[in-house]
């Protein structure tokens, strides 16, 4: 199982990457934790969010006619869950970041649509995007905007230095065994998860 693993219809599809998952999971997660220490259901609700314009993307970046069902309920999970975080008053600023997601979003559909979407500048831009989510959630839980930053900083390098080094192999053609390609992704979620609580870990004793 190779490249054609993460395409659909001839285009990359994100829904298929496992690593984008993971990374996202993991953003929310981190988001969560650090923000618990003020309020979780709001935090949770932006994750939820967050993930429903993952969805979108995804389906934007595919190009597919038949994606609509994924971007009524992408969109409406993240139409939804932010108003539900707001009306737990949740504060407002998360919505001026989460708009910054939009621009290494739209740039990592770009760069895999021109050189492709295993290339490195394609990678770290679209996994900038994802990890955008851990600054948002934070922020809506009620840490301050300096800590949520710090956030994004502590998670964005690594996940993208554990996505390059996972790409590597398949840039130059190798192909993974469907059994091979399983235990490479839960090492690298069991990885990912070990940074990300570490992180949240520090951030909360800091």
């Amino acid at each position: 199982m190779g490249h054609e693993s993460f395409v659909s219809q001839g285009h990359p599809d994100p829904l298929r990457a496992h690593g984008a998952w993971i990374y996202l999971f993991a953003s929310v997660g981190s988001g969560a934790l650090v923000g618990v220490e003020q309020r979780v259901e709001p935090a949770m609700l932006v994750g939820t969010g967050f993930v429903g314009a993952f969805l979108v993307a995804a389906a934007i970046a595919v190009g597919a006619r038949r994606k609509m069902r994924q971007i009524l309920v992408g969109s409406s999970l993240a139409i939804l869950a932010p108003l539900g975080a707001l009306y737990l008053d949740a504060k407002p600023e998360f919505f001026i970041v989460a708009a910054l997601a939009v621009v290494p979003a739209v740039t990592a559909i770009g760069l895999q649509k021109t050189i492709g979407f295993l290339s490195r500048p394609a990678l770290v831009v679209g996994v900038a995007a994802i990890v955008v989510a851990a600054p948002t959630v934070a922020l809506a839980g009620g840490i301050s905007v300096g800590r949520s930053l710090l956030l994004f900083a502590l998670l964005w390098p690594f996940f993208s230095w554990q996505t390059l080094r996972v790409a590597a192999p398949l840039r130059i053609g190798a192909t993974w065994e469907r059994e091979k390609l399983r235990s490479r992704g839960l090492r690298e979620a069991g990885v990912a998860a070990v940074w990300t609580l570490a992180v949240a870990v520090l951030l909360h004793i800091t």
